[in-house]
């Protein structure tokens, strides 16, 4: 007698649960004639269901009953040996070399994870060796369907229940198949998770139940009356209706409404004009699902130019033959889904499209009402889910899809399966708001039109009245902080605050709660205020303080309270805020004032019954501990501010709005002269500014911009006719950030790593520049990246603070530039010195060639770093003709007629000095003889010792002193013998005093052997101060006629100079050459030139040739007509002489790129079938995308001619100033 386990006899485990139900009714009333039951066991089980459901079934059906333990089987068959219907098998279904072998097996339950994981593999692999040897020691006949489709002359059962050996059920299925329902047992599991996969997928079947909840899973398939009928058969008749979805998408609708159970009951919500809607109509036909279309078909005034729309969706439903399969619900999809079970006979929803209104909170209420109608099991969708569409989009990645498993993506599409036990905890917690307020007008009045939105439960705690200056707040008493009757009365407000809130009271009495201080009494500081209503939150829930001049929307609530669902482990949450210091301005900065994120914003705790304030400036919200101690609960696991930030979270706070609040700030907190400090803040016009210019108790480098330059839209304006204030809406805030968003194009990235190495000549150039494109505007377009705020601070100029620079290593700081890049949406990136990012076009500055012309070790990481950045770059910059000259020399693939040139200058304060200015200069310094000067003077090739050793030779040496300035300067011991007798001053001067410097001396003496520019011969030739030196490199470039020059090696040349230049006449011929020379370079000419050259390379992406044509095609008329259109033009430039000479611009500034490629392809496609014609070949074809009017500029002058089009954007032509630009004759 056999020892193995499959001669035991087990309990049924289909046994009076559902699927028992489903294969019982199925048995009952399909038609059906022959049945086969695959692992029957010992027939107490599915087998029971069947037979049951076959007595009654009136075509007589006869049952064939499998099962391979040859004591189950004498069980089975003696259980129905009167049922004559009935015919068992002792037989393997399959053959032992169909059996899979250990490795499919193993690689099965390293990479699926099913219910099978539940189990140790080895005893997995047990189990498949016992089935094998259990056939082969029992000589059990084999490949068992086949004999009884044989035997009895069946070419396909009409149901198939495949629930034999965990290891059979893929060969079984292939056996069957064409069966006209399968059913499927343990699909979670190797027996039939593959065969359930392919049938998911089939068209020739559909799905009509399933359940992966019901012990390992089952599902039932049915073949299709119409398995021809596929999306491709039908895709003219979808395509052809209007509508908004993105190609793909309804080829997917109509593929999952097919996977669907038969009889499904599928929701559209927003059908439009149908497209959809018969998409997945055709996929009903022939079965019993039924589509309900909720829509007003009424549209709205922003987003349609059309309204009522259910006539033309019901005529595409009848024009379709659909009418049977769709029933339209006219009205408000939150109402008709509130009334779902009413108007519906409380039908469950297996598939529901939510495509409605795209506002956030109606898309989140759509979700909210239709989870609870869904089935287990059943599909949520939504359409637009994407930046574009910022409703569908933060509701789908910030809720649903933590509700919904097997998330599936087309496109913008995004779709999932309900799995109830992922929603439960969701709905049990709370937040409790609470807000301190003295005079709260107008603020006050925002935050219960938010709070009454959210569909959760929620409290507002509100504490009004006057904290004395004690605890968290005594600091203020140091600078003059007091207590006025000024601001309140009785210790209540006195600007109609405290009538507000009793008003509120009334209102709201189950979810507002007041605390006050019996009149006249003050509240023993802010600690005591926020300790109020703890003693009545008697719940576990969220904590959340909201200033009332903090204002938060409804969407931020809901997904910051997500946020805390999601991540149960979490405890607190910091934030950052859009700290307003005016009406429409804002704080530009971080890590700065009022953006500090050691301690702000810390707004939101997971709070606990017991829980007090120990502080409230900081907030400190502290538990006790078993050990009697207290532990602060935001330091046990807090969200940080980038992962607020990434979700949306960031409020508005608007703390110095009105001079009302700058009063209050004035005379509590002792804020010297705030509001004549504000008011001078409010009526300057040139932004970003240092805020430590008008706020003096500010002490760091915070910056003010104007609200919309950063893309930010106050949610509080201040009316323009009665001084007043209203909040805008959501929709109204959508509104304005379109506008708002419409940011100057280029964005120019400039890394200031400089400033972190560096305070020298570049230095000096950079800063000028800034200066210069804040006069002429070009700033508005740039971002200059702050080395750990080492970058001047330049009003006008917006920064964005990064970390230090760190050749060491190298390869993290290109990533971390790429990142602000992409985050910034940069079209360009510039360094002041060598760094570049990963991807984003770069332009090079190059200001010398000296490590290379010099010899100097190229294997240092600044030089590493250089021709990195060389190689890297799109576009070349040269600070002079000579460095231009240089870099073509060193890297002569870059052509030298390829490099900008663009001269440094000079400006103020660098001008001729009174005699009073260079006396009171000597005087300071000590200095008591004429002096030559040398700026920058050093070792190497500055030098300096031809200077020194031509000094030594002047008989007069005694009668002169030497001024050396310039960072870092020592004069070395060796050199010292050359100025025996002289008095050498080493200076670090400002540039007023070098200024002054220059004007005094005998002359700049500047013996170089290499220069990039030059720069501090420029500046002393505007100081009036003759200049001997070197004619080498760019030297004479700068220099001209106005310098007398010598040799870097002819010593005696060098003294004679030294004594000639104290000749009178040739002292004023160089003074008055100097200043006449100084005059042709200048900061705006240079600022000027690299801003062409930098909009030039923005430019670079359209691959300009000799002939650039542009054409304006109207996206928006019909496809046959641009079609039309675009074929002629390209056909016409493909077969033109000048073709390889030619680049063809195709405006694209209404259409995505991609969807513009897309077109374009089809259009290539077209001609090269029809006419056998390869555009591809030699001319160019470029999408020229979003252009700002710089970059307008910039282009139309370089373009040859416009070709008009039948279909052309008029609107698109003007935008971009082309009316001007000739007509082609290239077409005719």
């Amino acid at each position: 007698m056999s020892n193995s386990k499959l001669d035991q006899i087990i309990p049924p485990e289909i046994k009076n649960d559902e699927f028992y139900t489903l294969i019982k009714r199925i048995s009952e009333e399909e038609d059906i004639k022959t049945v086969l039951e695959i692992g029957s066991s010992s027939g107490e089980g599915s087998t029971e269901a069947l037979v049951a459901g076959l007595r009654n079934n009136p075509n007589q059906p006869i049952l064939f009953c499998m099962e391979v333990s040859k004591t189950r089987f004498t069980e089975l068959q003696k259980r129905y040996q009167t049922d004559s219907f009935v015919k068992c098998y002792n037989i393997s279904s399959i053959s032992i070399e169909q059996f899979p072998d250990k490795n499919e097996i193993i690689e099965f339950y390293n990479t699926i994870p099913t219910n099978l994981n539940h189990y140790p593999l080895a005893q997995i692999l047990g189990w498949l060796n016992q089935d094998i040897e259990y056939v082969k020691k029992n000589n059990v006949s084999e490949n068992g369907i086949k004999k009884i489709k044989e035997e009895n002359n069946i070419e396909y059962f009409d149901l198939v229940l495949i629930d034999g050996s965990e290891f059979t059920g893929k060969v079984e299925f292939a056996e069957v198949y064409g069966a006209k329902i399968i059913a499927l047992d343990d699909i979670n599991s190797f027996k039939n998770y593959q065969t359930w996969k392919k049938l998911c997928t089939d068209s020739n079947y559909a799905l009509i139940a399933q359940n992966f909840h019901v012990r390992n899973g089952y599902a039932v398939f049915q073949r299709q009356t119409n398995p021809h009928l596929n999306y491709q058969s039908v895709k003219s008749a979808v395509e052809i209706i209007e509508g908004f979805m993105v190609p793909g998408q309804e080829e997917y609708l109509f593929n999952k409404i097919k996977s669907l159970p038969t009889d499904a009951v599928i929701v559209e919500i927003g059908s439009y004009k149908g497209r959809s809607t018969v998409a997945m109509a055709y996929a009903c036909v022939g079965t019993q699902r039924k589509i309900f279309c909720i829509d007003t078909w009424d549209g709205n005034d922003s987003d349609f130019l059309a309204r009522n729309f259910f006539d033309i969706w019901q005529e595409n439903i009848q024009k379709n033959n659909l009418e049977q399969y769709v029933e339209p619900l006219q009205g408000q999809s939150h109402d008709i889904l509130s009334r779902w079970s009413e108007l519906t006979n409380e039908k469950k929803i297996d598939f529901i499209f939510i495509d409605g209104s795209h506002e956030y909170l109606d898309v989140l209420r759509d979700f909210e009402l239709s989870y609870p109608l869904v089935k287990e099991g059943g599909w949520i969708a939504f359409h637009d889910v994407v930046q574009t569409w910022p409703g569908p989009e933060r509701v789908w990645y910030n809720t649903a899809q933590f509700y919904l498993t097997n998330h599936e993506y087309s496109s913008t599409l995004a779709c999932g399966r309900k799995v109830s036990s992922l929603y439960t905890s969701a709905q049990s917690l709370p937040i409790h708001f609470f807000t301190i307020v003295l005079n709260g007008e107008p603020f006050i009045r925002y935050h219960i039109e938010v709070f009454k939105q959210l569909s959760f439960k929620w409290h507002w705690h509100i504490i009004e009245g006057v904290a004395d200056l004690k605890h968290d707040t005594a600091w203020s008493l140091q600078l003059g902080g007091q207590i006025t009757n000024q601001f309140h009365r009785n210790g209540r407000s006195n600007d109609g605050t405290s009538e507000y809130l009793d008003e509120l009271s009334r209102l709201y009495p189950d979810n507002v709660t007041v605390y006050r201080k019996p009149d006249g009494v003050f509240w023993n500081g802010k600690q005591e205020m926020v300790n109020a209503p703890l003693t009545e939150i008697q719940e576990e829930c969220l904590l959340w303080q909201v200033d009332v001049d903090e204002l938060w929307t409804v969407e931020q609530l809901c997904v910051g309270r997500q946020m805390f669902i999601n991540n149960p482990e979490k405890t607190a949450a910091f934030y950052w805020c859009w700290y307003f210091v005016g009406g429409n301005l804002i704080i530009s900065t971080r890590y700065c004032y009022g953006e500090n994120p050691n301690q702000e914003w810390l707004r939101t705790w997971r709070y606990k019954p017991g829980a007090v304030w120990l502080a409230h400036e900081p907030p400190r919200l502290a538990e006790s501990l078993p050990n009697g101690e207290w532990r602060d609960v935001a330091s046990i696991s807090p969200f940080l501010h980038s992962e607020t930030e990434q979700l949306g979270l960031v409020f508005q706070h608007f703390g110095y709005t009105t001079p009302e609040q700058l009063r209050f700030k004035e005379q509590y907190y002792g804020y010297k002269n705030a509001i004549s400090s504000w008011e001078a803040l409010q009526v300057q016009t040139k932004f970003p500014v240092l805020l430590r210019e008008y706020f003096p108790w500010v002490g760091d480098d915070t910056m003010v911009d104007a609200a919309q330059s950063i893309g930010v839209v106050p949610i509080a304006k201040r009316e323009e006719f009665n001084a007043g204030w209203r909040f805008l809406t959501p929709k109204e805030v959508q509104v304005e950030a379109a506008k708002v968003l419409q940011k100057p194009s280029p964005k120019i990235i400039i890394d200031g790593v400089f400033f972190q190495l560096y305070q020298t000549g570049i230095a000096r150039v950079w800063r000028s520049l800034l200066e210069e494109w804040v006069e002429d505007g070009f700033a508005q377009h740039l971002i200059v990246l702050d080395r750990a705020g080492m970058v001047p601070k330049i009003s006008g100029i917006r920064y964005r603070a990064v970390p230090l620079y760190d050749y060491n290593n190298t390869d993290a700081d290109r990533e971390m530039l790429q990142q602000v890049c992409d985050a910034e949406g940069a079209d360009l990136f510039i360094s002041t010195y060598y760094t570049t990012p990963l991807s984003t076009p770069s332009v090079f500055m190059a200001y010398d060639l000296i490590p290379e012309f010099l010899g100097w070790d190229l294997n240092n990481p600044m030089w590493i770093e250089k021709h990195y950045g060389i190689r890297q770059a799109c576009a070349y910059i040269a600070i002079s003709r000579n460095t231009a000259v240089d870099l073509e020399k060193f890297f002569p693939n870059i052509p030298l007629e390829s490099i900008t040139i663009a001269h440094p200058g000079v400006k103020a304060p660098f001008s001729q000095a009174s005699i009073q200015e260079i006396n009171n200069f000597r005087n300071k310094y000590g200095i008591t003889k004429p002096y030559f000067i040398l700026v920058g003077a050093g070792g190497g090739y500055k030098n300096t010792i031809l200077f020194l050793k031509a000094f030594a030779q002047l008989f007069s040496k005694q009668g002169f002193e030497i001024v050396c300035t310039g960072s870092g300067l020592v004069l070395e011991p060796k050199y010292r013998d050359y100025t025996s007798g002289s008095v050498v001053h080493m200076l670090q001067l400002t540039d007023e005093e070098l200024r002054v410097a220059y004007s005094g001396a005998v002359a700049l003496v500047y013996p170089s052997q290499y220069e990039g520019f030059g720069l501090p011969l420029l500046e002393a030739m505007a100081c009036g101060c003759p200049v001997i030196t070197c004619p080498n490199a760019s030297i004479s470039e700068v220099a001209g006629e106005a310098a007398l020059y010598v040799n870097d090696n002819d010593v005696n040349g060098l003294a004679n100079a030294l004594c000639d230049i104290q000749k009178p006449e040739i002292r004023n011929s160089l003074i008055a050459n100097g200043l006449e020379q100084a005059r042709k370079f200048s900061w705006s000419n240079m600022a000027t030139r690299v801003r062409s050259a930098l909009i030039d390379a923005t430019l670079l992406r359209l691959n300009l040739k000799d002939i650039n044509l542009i054409i304006f095609p109207d996206w928006s008329k019909p496809e046959e007509s641009l079609n039309s259109d675009l074929e002629r033009v390209l056909a016409a430039i493909a077969t033109h002489a000048d073709r390889s000479r030619t680049t063809l611009l195709i405006d694209t500034s209404s259409i995505s790129e991609e969807d513009a490629n897309l077109f374009l392809s089809g259009v290539a496609m077209n001609l090269f079938m029809q006419e056998d014609l390869d555009i591809t070949e030699e001319f160019v074809i470029s999408l020229v995308g979003k252009l700002g009017q710089i970059q307008w500029q910039a282009l139309l002058p370089r373009l040859k001619a416009r070709i008009v089009l039948e279909c052309e954007s008029q609107e698109a032509i003007g935008e971009a100033g082309a009316e001007t630009v000739p007509i082609s004759k290239l077409i005719p």
